[in-house]
């Protein structure tokens, strides 16, 4: 095998046969091979070229612009001819048949082989064509392979002339019908996914998963504060004077608590004041962030985001400007698309993703805003008396300790024992008073009097028990006064700052941190609100144009493989005309004529796709080249149907399909999905997504999906289809197609001598080839899998297919693409039947049109 030409450069495939191609025009031929290249431009190019043998000399303007075609690499070309050798000596020689070449084929970089009959001369009733497209395509196929083809150049280089006719014996991998129409239906409907509206696995994005432009519209303004109220702005002054004002409360109400504001109700009206100002401060707070709010920022569409802005800057309230665009959204979600598509995600779960998408960055309305803040205003202290929680069970015990403290008397001082619960009594009511909204209730100091109550009659019990003396008594009640002071200190603290939390400073600092966070949400809302509901209409443009195609696989797969597709063309007879306009709605206005159109920027064809046997049956190559071979280049394609006959060199086995099948399948529903989409993004960085764009991508989708089902009918599945990802791995046949790869190798090392190869050439022509043994050069192809399979205890298992020299020196060749497995043999022609054409007359006479 050539070492020196890059092994994975595909092969392009011409036919000089067509109407395309039988002028001289280099342009069509340069039209020709940039719409067969892959892109990028690969660094060598090689050319497979289908010629008649009395065309080779027609056609030698042709071959010397292949020859001569421009590329940063080496330029080999393989030229296959089809059909019997003519008569046409120039004058006073022997009308011997002759292959004539021109001299532009000959040397190392150019080959030719002469294929005179493709059935081998089989004169059976019924037998086809000598150039039967259908054995051609399968020819052609197996050439076409990049790593058949250099090992075939490279052995007519060793042979004399270059040119040498061929045999062949191959075994062709393919899937059975019915296991290729199952694998299809199942690769559209995981391709489409699942109808349920929350796919299983789709959960709102975070940010991490989207592009920046996306993230930032998304999440990205949750994070933060988009917006600030300006120094000095109305939004700014009245919330300073309400944050002052609560500070205020909150000294106020700190003094209120203590012992001096029990005596005296000393800071009372230092508190009630900062409440009051407070208050009115958060008024004018409120009136302003609803001015804000009924503003609506732009968000319902009514006005202009600029003229929003201007009213929001005249209430002390700034937006900061948005961070991103149009283009970059579009591009953006096309980033998004094509990489949730190429992990595999189907249609309807990608619709999802960017059905919460749109959710996450449509703004919504101030209505539901307006409603919260109606719902936030706090009531101010109102005079009325929190309703008291009854005491504890601690504060109770203290109370009865204190009462029992102070009733050690006994005798004609046993009055002196209802000092400290009269005490108590009093000073609880005396708490309650000092509050805003009169004094407690009587039951509330009850609870506190009976206690102390029942500690003094503990206490009177203990002393006459005890016959405990006066001055022990003294002392126990000057205990028991701290006690009562202690108490009442805790009480009136705590009641008081309950009262300031359910009543005062708590409830409208509340109303204030409440109001500023509806400014930050509003200001959220109003942020980038242009560009976000851009972003949302897009999405949910995006939405629809995947379940549309959704919808189209299933279709697809309910209609089979067999069934017959609807002309591509249908529907599209005026696409050229229309190219510039279909992007718009009815009554807008479309480009100018002398603007280049969207199409041009991502070098869409607008044309009908062409048919699966345009494309081609190529293999690991992705070639363009026509399966159909006819003399005028249209045939039936590389599938032969049912009347098709089958040549005598080709054994077709039926797969039952690998693990892979219907993976790659899908994957290749992905790809043409993603080429019907492309033109489709520069309408969404445009502003056009209305629904003639979605209708068209819709049928650009039908199209691609129709060729893609010809490509498996035609071509099975170890070919790509045209549209597929170069990028993205098939496998091979082993999990394609479900094969035992030891019958690939064993199909070669069999017949190690080859004589189970045809001659392709008919019995009157055999005597034109040589019957030197070193003429006959022998290449056993095979798929690389089946290195991995075989071992060394077969026949060849090791190194004869592993791209060493065979037992014999026979080459060995290993594809990438699995599907053929076999014998090529090449035979060089005898001495004199080859003849170069060195120099070309146009004005010669007829006698002296060429020289030998």
């Amino acid at each position: 095998m050539s070492e020196s030409i890059r092994p994975h450069t595909p092969v392009v495939h011409l036919d000089l046969r067509t109407a395309e191609l039988a002028g001289t025009d280099p342009a069509d031929l340069r039209n020709a091979v940039t719409a067969r290249l892959p892109r990028p431009r690969p660094h060598d190019h090689r050319f497979l070229v289908v010629d008649t043998p009395a065309g080779l000399v027609g056609h030698r303007t042709r071959y010397e612009q292949l020859m001569g075609y421009p590329a940063p690499g080496r330029v080999r070309v393989l030229c296959l001819l089809v059909g019997d050798l003519t008569a046409h000596p120039p004058e006073g020689h022997p009308a011997e048949r002759r292959l004539v070449r021109p001299d532009t084929l000959r040397g190392p970089e150019a080959g030719l082989i002469w294929a005179g009959d493709l059935h081998a001369g089989d004169g059976r009733p019924g037998a086809a064509a000598p150039d039967d497209p259908h054995a051609l395509a399968v020819l052609v196929d197996l050439l076409g392979l990049p790593e058949v083809f250099d090992e075939t150049l490279d052995v007519l280089g060793a042979l004399p002339e270059g040119v040498a006719a061929p045999g062949l014996w191959v075994l062709e991998h393919g899937l059975a019908p019915e296991v290729r129409s199952q694998a299809w239906s199942e690769a559209l409907l995981r391709f489409a996914g699942s109808r349920t509206a929350a796919p299983a696995g789709v959960a709102a994005h975070t940010g991490a998963d989207l592009p920046p432009a996306l993230s930032t519209l998304a999440v990205g303004a949750a994070s933060g504060s988009p917006g600030r109220r300006e120094e000095g702005g109305d939004a700014a002054r009245a919330h300073d004077a309400a944050a002052e004002a609560l500070a205020d409360a909150d000294a106020g109400l700190l003094a209120f608590g203590r012992p001096a504001g029990l005596l005296t109700g000393a800071g009372r009206a230092e508190l009630e004041s900062a409440l009051g100002r407070a208050r009115q401060a958060l008024d004018r707070y409120h009136d302003v962030v609803g001015q804000v709010l009924r503003s609506d920022g732009g968000t319902a569409g009514a006005q202009p985001a600029a003229e929003s802005a201007a009213r929001l800057a005249r209430l002390g309230v700034a937006v900061a400007p948005a961070a991103t665009s149009g283009e970059r959204i579009g591009d953006s979600l096309r980033s998004l698309a094509l990489g949730l598509l190429r992990d595999g995600l189907p249609l309807r779960a990608v619709a999802q993703r960017f059905a919460q998408l749109a959710e996450q960055v449509q703004p919504l309305s101030n209505t539901p805003l307006l409603a919260a803040l109606d719902g936030l205003r706090a009531g101010g202290p109102d005079g009325r008396r929190p309703e008291p929680d009854p005491p504890g069970a601690g504060v109770l015990a203290l109370t009865a300790l204190t009462g029992v403290l102070g009733g050690l008397w006994s005798g004609a001082a046993l009055p002196a024992a209802l000092t400290v619960p009269v005490l108590v009594l009093v000073g609880v009511l005396l708490v309650a008073r000092r509050l805003p909204g009169g004094s407690a209730r009587a039951v509330y100091a009850s609870w506190f009097g009976a206690a102390a109550l029942v500690g003094a009659a503990g206490g009177v019990a203990g002393a006459w028990l005890t016959g405990l003396p006066v001055w022990a008594a003294a002392l126990a009640l000057l205990l028991a006064l701290g006690c009562w002071g202690r108490l009442l200190l805790g009480l009136w603290h705590g009641y008081a700052q309950r009262w300031g939390r359910e009543r005062g400073v708590v409830p409208l600092r509340g109303e204030l941190d409440g109001l500023d966070a509806l400014l930050t949400r509003a200001l959220r809302e109003f942020w980038a609100v242009e560009e976000r509901r851009y972003c949302a209409d897009a999405a949910l443009a995006v939405v629809g144009v995947l379940r549309t195609t959704a919808d189209t696989a299933e279709e697809e797969a309910a209609r089979g493989l067999a069934a017959d597709r609807p002309e591509a063309a249908e529907g599209a007879e005026s696409s050229e005309e229309g190219a510039e306009l279909w992007l718009y709605e009815s009554g807008e206005e479309g480009p100018e004529f002398d603007e280049p159109s969207w199409t041009e920027d991502y070098d869409w064809n607008l044309e009908p796709p062409r048919s699966a046997g345009e494309f081609g049956a190529a293999g690991d190559g992705g070639s363009d080249f026509g399966a159909d071979f006819g003399a005028d280049g249209s045939g039936a394609g590389a599938d032969p149907g049912p009347t098709a006959v089958v040549p005598p060199w080709l054994e077709r086995g039926e797969a039952k399909g690998g693990p892979d099948l219907v993976t790659v399948l899908t994957g290749d529903l992905t790809d043409a999905a993603l080429t019907a989409l492309e033109p489709y993004w520069g309408a969404v960085e445009r502003g056009h997504v209305g629904d003639a764009a979605q209708e068209r991508i819709a049928q650009r989708v039908r199209e691609l999906l129709g060729v893609a089902r010809d490509h498996l009918r035609h071509n099975d599945v170890l070919s790509a289809p045209p549209f597929a990802s170069p990028h993205r791995d098939r496998g091979g046949p082993v999990g394609l197609l479900g094969i035992d790869a030891r019958r690939a190798a064993d199909s070669t090392a069999l017949d190690p001598d080859g004589h189970t190869v045809v001659q392709l050439n008919a019995s009157e022509q055999l005597d034109l080839l040589s019957r030197d043994p070193s003429a006959v050069a022998l290449i056993r192809f095979g798929p690389e899998a089946a290195r991995d399979t075989v071992g060394p205890d077969t026949p060849y298992g090791d190194g004869y297919f592993g791209g060493a020299p065979g037992p014999r020196g026979e080459r060995e060749v290993l594809t990438a693409a699995g599907r053929y497995a076999g014998l090529l043999r090449l035979t060089g022609l005898k001495p004199g039947v080859v003849r170069t054409v060195r120099q070309w007359h146009d004005e010669a006479p007829e006698s002296e049109e060429y020289e030998w």
